[in-house]
């Protein structure tokens, strides 16, 4: 009997720490369309060429690694905002994990219709956003965009 009450005053905290990682549905429901309304609205603000929207939900040692494989910062995003322009954009088969009460990511393959220096880049992207959450709001920390290859044309 010892042993039992042993192992259950050792299990407890543990227990009770893991429990606090898990999160029901409507906490995880609650925090996806927080973040996807987040992202649309960045989104849309770029489009309009809003920078400071954009910036005020970049976490402030945000980095992306990009469709060319360099890595970004927002120092960087601020240097290139001249040279980019998305006209349009569509986001699909996403996919959201609720990781920890203030930590999520998403991911969504990305159609754009966007130029940089005036020259347009790919279409397609799977792009992958990390996010935390301080003082009650949700910003981006880190973000992957992989260019998807356009299909060979069967003519």
């Amino acid at each position: 009997m010892k042993l039992a009450k042993m192992v259950v005053v050792i299990l407890l905290p543990f227990i009770g720490t893991c429990a606090g990682a898990w999160q029901t549905p409507a906490e995880t429901e609650t925090a996806e369309k927080a973040i996807t309304t987040t992202l649309h609205q960045m989104y849309e603000a770029e489009k309009r060429r809003d920078l400071q929207f954009v910036l005020a939900h970049l976490a402030d040692d945000f980095a992306e690694v990009a469709g060319n494989g360099g890595v970004y910062h927002r120092a960087d995003i601020v240097a290139g905002w001249p040279d980019v322009s998305l006209h349009d954009y569509q986001l699909s088969d996403c996919t959201f994990k609720l990781m920890t009460r203030d930590a999520a990511y998403l991911s969504c393959k990305m159609a754009v219709d966007a130029t940089y220096q005036g020259k347009a880049l790919p279409h397609d992207f799977r792009v992958t956003t990390v996010w935390t959450r301080r003082k009650g709001a949700w910003q981006i920390r880190f973000e992957q965009a992989t260019i998807i290859p356009e299909a060979p044309r069967r003519d």
